[in-house]
């Protein structure tokens, strides 16, 4: 890409070298932005010609706002930005011949989904087993030893993200779903014959994790990837996947304990993840590919000051996200008296409002923005927390809670790929997924373990106020660093964005 700007940016003209793949970016009579590549435009090169026409909204809303002073400022800023994304995008090549926004992709989003379902759904339901450990069948164990169990889970699930997505970028993603799909079968039916809280935190933890991080990131980083018209939709779609695993699989894991006992529970579930998660992968595909060899983090991302801000947002989001659905079922009986189903039910209340959030994020994110629905919807998150759970302790506010909180971090969680690809680019999105896990790692430590140590040692085991304070710090910063990153894109806040 070039570094020299026009000195009439403010007609929208872009001049390159000319031994760049990029040659001339213009505004056609319909004051429409326009990359003229030479010949028929291809899918990928629409994808960057919707992604400058874009950020130059942005940046010219930003020139509205703060005056002819400042103009050569914004446009640095808008140019760079258009440069980056662009650059990012044109060193993809077409992994298939499959178009995108085309029935395959839509094929390609349902396998997604099932993946998400039975991947991080499975992790999501958690909440039931922390349940049925802390009351009946480790009742000895402090609440942040078990914890660490479904911590486990998430944690490795980060951590073989990170290098999944290398591995997306550069080997099948059908093949490595597939492997994925074994490994967590494998997993808890190994879990389902310990004993102990340690060997568990090796198979149905460790394991896992380590299974179902492939399907997982390719879950996540794929959808964006196959659409170039309804984006935000489709990863809507696809990430509400998780939330329904969650729902569904809350339900089920409780009746299944019920029934038939903890360890048959884990493996019914573990044979129905392999199963499924087997019979999607033939679609799990990925469209676009680097077209040279990369590293396995693109750790130049951390030069750039958008990036880290977003990062530090996702990782704040993620800390906020599993505490509620871990120790909700047990407030519910310690707390509010109510049955362990009746805290099961809530937890699965919760889910199925996430995947609302999901849903309804995705449909508004196309025409309102990602990043601007992830403010509103972390703010919602906070309010749920601050406002209706910290001052109060009754059934109709945990209700409240349940409704609002579940349905705001829905969103969050939905919405957090599709503003990393409209700010940073499609064609390292898996990478660029990577190291947000690691981000997401980080979360996950300051998640769960504070707050179940906050449990154990403050409010000993019943007092759940000093957690559920903790947890509503959570939101706030990430509300804080999401802010700070909209402001350094633009300060119009009537700006798509």
């Amino acid at each position: 890409m070039a570094s020299d700007m026009s000195e009439h940016h403010t007609h929208g003209q872009l001049t390159n070298s000319s031994d760049q793949h990029l040659s001339t970016t213009g505004r056609d009579d319909t004051g429409s932005t326009t990359l003229l590549f030479g010949g028929r435009p291809s899918p990928l090169q629409s994808d960057v010609t919707e992604k400058v026409a874009q950020l130059s909204q942005v940046s010219e809303a930003c020139l509205d706002i703060r005056g002819n002073t400042e103009s050569e400022v914004v446009t640095e800023t808008k140019w760079n930005a258009v440069q980056f994304v662009a650059a990012a995008d044109l060193r993809a090549e077409n992994a298939t011949d499959k178009d995108p926004d085309s029935p395959y992709a839509w094929m390609v989003i349902f396998a997604c989904l099932i993946s998400l379902m039975l991947s991080i759904g499975i992790n999501d339901a958690y909440g039931v087993y922390q349940q049925h450990y802390q009351l009946t069948e480790f009742p000895n164990a402090t609440t942040a030893i078990i914890s660490w169990i479904g911590t486990t889970q998430f944690l490795v699930m980060c951590v073989g993200g990170t290098f999944s997505g290398f591995l997306c970028e550069h080997f099948d993603t059908r093949v490595m779903s597939a492997v994925g799909a074994i490994v967590m079968g494998v997993a808890l039916i190994a879990g389902s014959f310990c004993k102990t809280v340690q060997t568990l935190m090796l198979t149905q933890g460790l394991l896992y994790g380590i299974g179902a991080s492939f399907p997982f990131v390719a879950g996540t980083s794929i959808p964006t990837q196959w659409f170039t018209k309804r984006r935000g939709l489709a990863t809507g779609i696809a990430l509400s996947g998780s939330g329904l695993g969650g729902m569904w699989m809350t339900s089920a894991t409780q009746s299944l304990i019920d029934s038939v006992g903890r360890p048959w529970a884990m493996r019914v579930t573990g044979i129905v993840a392999c199963v499924a998660v087997l019979a999607i992968s033939p679609w799990m595909r990925v469209r676009l590919v680097p077209s040279q060899s990369e590293k396995i983090i693109d750790w130049s991302l951390l030069r750039d000051v958008r990036f880290n801000l977003f990062m530090g947002a996702a990782t704040f989001a993620v800390a906020a996200y599993f505490g509620p659905f871990y120790q909700l079922p047990s407030y519910s009986v310690v707390v509010l008296h109510k049955s362990a189903t009746w805290g099961t039910n809530m937890d699965t209340l919760m889910n199925g409002l996430s995947v609302l959030g999901r849903l309804a994020v995705g449909f508004l994110a196309d025409f309102t923005g990602p990043l601007n629905l992830f403010i509103i919807n972390t703010f919602l998150a906070a309010a749920s927390l601050l406002v209706l759970w910290v001052p109060f302790d009754s059934v109709g506010t945990l209700i409240a809670v349940d409704l609002l909180f579940g349905f705001a971090i829905g969103g969050i969680v939905s919405v957090i790929p599709v503003v990393a690809a409209q700010v940073f680019g499609l064609a390292r999105l898996p990478s660029i997924i990577g190291l947000l896990f690691i981000g997401y790692f980080i979360g996950g430590l300051l998640g769960v373990p504070p707050m179940s140590a906050l449990l154990d040692d403050v409010g000993h085991r019943t007092d759940y106020t000093s957690s559920i304070w903790y947890m509503a710090i959570l939101p706030v910063c990430s509300l804080i660093f999401s802010v700070a990153m909209r402001f350094l894109l633009t300060r119009n806040l009537c700006t798509k964005v």
